[in-house]
């Protein structure tokens, strides 16, 4: 049979192992989120350089 004391300690280290196991979890959903961000940047930076290369295109008096 363990000692409170051996308890405790056992108690302090799983609650250090949630601890991490937690903070790892929300570091790899930040960094989903901030990769979904990055994506849909880039797909409005691009769609506003298609629009604008289209416009001018036009402008010059023909379409690719």
């Amino acid at each position: 049979m363990s000692t409170p004391v051996e308890i405790i300690a056992e108690v302090k280290t799983e609650l250090l192992h949630a601890s991490i196991s937690l903070e790892k979890e929300e570091n790899e959903r930040n960094q989903k989120e901030d990769s979904a961000r990055m994506l849909k940047a880039r797909r409005a930076i691009e769609s506003y350089i298609e629009e604008k290369r289209l416009n001018q295109a036009i402008s010059d008096g023909w379409d690719d």
